[in-house]
């Protein structure tokens, strides 16, 4: 198997490891032995170990969900309609892979590892840019650009992990996070464009 294969074959069954069992409770071994491999080999491509292998999974969840939402937002349609797009992405994305909400945004912090807080935080950040550019044609000040959007998309995770804890269905998923979203921009001027 090439190199960049044998990665590609570690990071996925971490990913899954550590969707199964956390972060704190995932070992290489563990790792290794899903994957058919000798653990000595998953310390060659990841010399830091689980950190390096975890932190890289968040990454690579980072990136996939980027591209989703910025799939999403990109389209040449009003305010209103990226928004439905952004929402509908957003929650389609974790309905497919519920594992990545649980590794970006909640088992990352109860870790203490500094490294592991990061890759969660660049996460939140991104969507958070995607978020910021909706409401940023509404003419705000920047710190409250800031406040609004941290808050907006604080309130969309939060009914998307009751979605994904299956105390919600998709429509009330959608239509809650639709309501917070365009109520927002309403009342920050930004309308639906």
């Amino acid at each position: 198997m090439a190199p960049e294969e044998r990665k590609d074959l570690l990071r996925a069954t971490a990913r899954q490891v550590f969707a199964d069992r956390g972060y704190a409770a995932s070992g290489l071994a563990e790792i290794a032995e899903r994957a058919g491999v000798n653990k000595r080999l998953v310390y060659y491509y990841y010399p830091q170990g689980r950190l390096e292998l975890f932190t890289a999974v968040m990454a690579e969840l980072t990136a996939e969900l980027s591209t989703v939402v910025r799939a999403a937002v990109t389209a040449p349609v009003n305010t209103a309609r990226k928004v439905e797009r952004l929402v509908e992405a957003l929650v389609g994305y974790f309905e497919e892979k519920p594992e990545a909400f649980t590794l970006l945004f909640k088992d990352p912090f109860g870790v203490r590892e500094p490294e592991v807080v990061h890759g969660a935080v660049v996460a939140q950040a991104e969507l958070a840019r995607e978020v910021a550019k909706l409401f940023s044609s509404s003419g705000i000040p920047t710190m409250a650009l800031i406040g609004i959007t941290s808050g907006t998309l604080a309130y969309m995770l939060k009914v998307i992990d009751l979605e994904v804890a299956g105390e919600l269905d998709h429509d009330t998923t959608v239509d809650c996070c639709l309501t917070c979203v365009l109520g927002v921009l309403s009342q920050v001027g930004g309308g639906a464009r």
